[in-house]
């Protein structure tokens, strides 16, 4: 069991490995000690969004694992749970 990337999941750690690169190449060294200690809000705001953007990387193999349907967030992974509904209307 290993961990694997789809498209949108590469999708969002493709940006953060980005956004990381270039603020650390076009910042000054300790921006982000700089950037807590003058600008608190900013970075409580700037650490609300990461976590909202990471989310869909954690939330549906957490669902998948404690057995709810996964079928809003990745359809086409062979693990998917629908809801029992939805299993009725295909069978």
């Amino acid at each position: 069991m290993g961990y694997e990337l789809d498209g949108h999941e590469l999708g969002i750690v493709s940006t953060f490995v980005g956004v990381y690169v270039v603020a650390n190449r076009t910042l000054p060294k300790g921006w982000g000690k700089h950037l807590l200690h003058r600008h608190p809000i900013g970075a409580l705001a700037l650490a609300c969004g990461v976590t909202g953007i990471a989310l869909p990387l954690v939330v549906p193999r957490i669902r998948r694992s404690l057995g709810f349907p996964t079928d809003q967030y990745d359809h086409e992974h062979p693990n998917v749970k629908f809801d029992k509904w939805i299993e009725e209307t295909r069978s």
